[in-house]
């Protein structure tokens, strides 16, 4: 299938500018630094990481969001054809909205030095911490946001429907899990051969028949008649 632009909307392309510029963002700026300088000969020293190879755990969340925000955008111009029991929507604008406060986390808590002195008359100075890249990439994962939250009103989606939607899909992938195991032990009772339950109300089941007692066997030089009738005798 060819990709139409004519069909995406305006959240659409929101979305797909905020993906297409998280994913330059994480790998090309960078997100955090080390720097340090001294007054001999001017020699300087500078060291820096884009955002994927700084954050080894919260790039995995980042990585994620942008999959999702273009594939949302493919199936959007008719690239992708995909059914989900949440809309996506609602899947962008969340993902999006947990990328955002990742980000915010790592910009208040991220580890952070600076020195300066003079040490036998040499001037130094030394300074770690965030870069541009993570700034650009907060501006990002919150343009994911609004997009997937104008798509949301486009599609007419509130708080309460996305309740309903992520409860449906809880209790069918529930059911579609425990079915197979209930299947199996349900027919696993059924062959294993033992006794039912009694019924009811706390009448006890009746007693199993006893079996027919076979008769007695016929002794030599004794033939059987009817219903054992002993032989006739000659007078």
């Amino acid at each position: 299938m060819s990709f139409d632009i004519s069909r995406l909307r305006r959240a659409d392309q929101i979305i797909g500018g905020g993906a297409i510029a998280f994913l330059i963002f994480l790998f090309i700026f960078k997100w955090y630094g080390v720097s340090s300088s001294s007054s001999i000969g001017g020699v300087s020293f500078s060291s820096s990481t884009n955002g994927w190879d700084t954050f080894h755990n919260s790039r995995w969340i980042w990585i994620i969001t942008i999959i999702v925000a273009l594939g949302a955008v493919l199936i959007a111009a008719g690239t992708l054809k995909f059914e989900s029991p949440v809309q996506l929507s609602v899947v962008v604008a969340g993902l999006g909205a947990l990328s955002t406060i990742f980000i915010l986390y790592r910009i208040i808590h991220h580890p952070s030095a600076g020195a300066s002195g003079t040490i036998g008359g040499v001037h130094y100075s030394a300074s770690a911490g965030i870069k541009i890249g993570i700034w650009l990439g907060l501006i990002a994962a919150a343009a994911i946001t609004y997009g997937g939250y104008l798509a949301m009103q486009d599609e007419g989606t509130s708080l309460s429907d996305v309740r309903d939607q992520a409860s449906h899909a809880v209790s069918s992938a529930t059911a579609a899990v425990s079915s197979p195991g209930e299947g199996s032990s349900s027919a696993a009772t059924a062959g294993s051969g033992t006794p039912t339950a009694p019924p009811p109300g706390g009448a006890p089941a009746p007693p199993p028949a006893a079996p027919p007692i076979p008769p007695p066997a016929a002794q030599p030089g004794q033939e059987t008649y009817g219903e054992s009738t002993p032989p006739s005798q000659d007078a």
